[in-house]
């Protein structure tokens, strides 16, 4: 390759550089309070109902979002979506330390801000993720490899982000590990404005309505059987992660800088199974790969149900990061090349309101189930869940048409 050629090359991927960048600074900062913020409401309240109300309130708005953000996008364009998103995200957050540094904060306030800021997430996550495909074939890249890639820097903040935040925490306290979520927010906009090309309108000429993109889910089978199975793990790690993890260490006089160490193990995992899914992951069998995810995320469940506590907790942990490191890549994959152009903003946020719906239920479920019975019953029944969910799979016809590849788009 010549000097020449490799500069070509260079500026062709740029673009999807920059908005990679965007959302590692973006992942890095929610990351960060994702820990931060159920460790400080249960501080506030001592009650890990309010951590799984909190949650579940978060946890809707991402969802709403998500599934109505479609006309908001065509309105505004990529690059000012972003941009607004991660705008009002850095606000949101930032707040929270103001009004509790001011004396001024409740649990309800919290929660508020908390929701505003995934209520704009939503059609922002979906605006990103949109134009990948785009990027990918501009940048000469493997749509699985980008999505991979992607995943890997998510992995790489929940890797950093905790561990960072627990020793934020145990220093110099909540508030400047929540400051510190507003800046990334803050230079994640900055990097989205430079980053993305100017919106393209849709190839038809027409408007995305609000529900054209769950409309197009819904009559698709496949489709529709992945969300279920994605619905019901994303659900299982919205119960796990805000309410489960922080009561399980919290009741064990454990410190947030404890709980950032197993999320930093779980991430690690992960990292690994999605980089052997950025390498192999255009020759793996899509079935096969779901079908491990599920079974391997059960074990690791059942396992932590078991163990409880030390060493064995944090290989359960690892179980659980190498299980599903490989199924968010795949699940955005399939849906980006199966999505029309036009729509796919619209696509790809339904399709995040539908993995995210029973997410706010069942972080309800498990705060009321710990604190009423513990843990335990906890780990156990999200492990049943996923047990027979793999089953469920295991002899549907639409998970083989997935692995074939049929319907995807060039």
């Amino acid at each position: 390759m010549t000097q020449n050629d490799a500069g070509v090359t260079l500026r062709r991927r740029l673009p999807l550089f920059g908005v990679m960048a965007a959302g590692a600074f973006s992942i890095f900062g929610n990351a960060i309070a994702g820990l931060t913020l159920p460790w400080f409401i249960l501080s506030l309240t001592g009650s890990a109902t309010w951590m799984g109300v909190a949650a579940a309130a978060s946890m809707s708005a991402l969802a709403l979002g998500s599934l109505f953000g479609g006309p908001l996008i065509d309105r505004l364009g990529t690059r000012a979506m972003v941009v607004t998103a991660d705008m009002v995200s850095a606000a949101s957050v930032a707040t929270i330390p103001l009004l509790f540094l001011t004396g001024h904060i409740t649990i309800g306030i919290v929660i508020a801000l908390s929701a505003l800021g995934a209520l704009i997430d939503g059609p922002g996550m979906a605006a990103s993720d949109g134009r990948y495909p785009e990027l990918a074939r501009l940048a000469d890249i493997p749509l699985e490899r980008v999505t991979a890639i992607d995943e890997l820097i998510e992995n790489g903040a929940t890797i950093l982000g905790p561990p960072i935040a627990g020793v934020v925490i145990g220093l110099f306290g909540i508030a400047p590990a929540l400051f510190i979520t507003a800046s990334c927010s803050l230079i994640a906009a900055t990097l989205a404005w430079l980053s993305f090309p100017k919106r393209s309108r849709p190839s038809n000429g027409k408007s995305i309505g609000f529900l054209d993109g769950a409309r197009f889910l819904i009559d698709d089978p496949a489709l529709r059987l992945l969300l279920i199975l994605s619905m019901a793990v994303v659900a299982v790690f919205g119960g796990l992660n805000a309410v489960v993890m922080p009561a399980l260490f919290g009741s064990a006089g454990k410190t947030a800088l404890n709980l950032g160490a197993f999320l930093t193990v779980a991430g690690c995992a992960a990292a690994v199974a999605a980089l052997s899914f950025a390498r192999w992951g255009p020759h793996l069998d899509r079935r096969l790969v779901v079908l491990a995810s599920l079974a391997g995320t059960s074990i690791g469940l059942i396992l932590m149900a078991v163990t409880g506590s030390g060493l064995p907790l944090f290989v359960a942990g690892a179980i659980l990061g190498l299980a599903t490191g490989a199924l968010a890549p795949l699940v955005r994959t399939i849906i980006m090349r199966r999505a029309p152009a036009s729509i796919r903003s619209s696509v790809i946020g339904a399709s995040t309101a539908a993995a995210l719906v029973a997410t706010p239920l069942m972080a309800l479920i498990a705060g009321v189930m710990v604190d009423r019975w513990g843990v335990t019953p906890a780990f156990a029944s999200f492990s049943a869940l996923l047990a027979l969910l793999s089953v469920v799979a295991a002899f549907s016809p639409h998970l083989a048409r997935i692995s074939r590849g049929s319907g995807d788009r060039p």
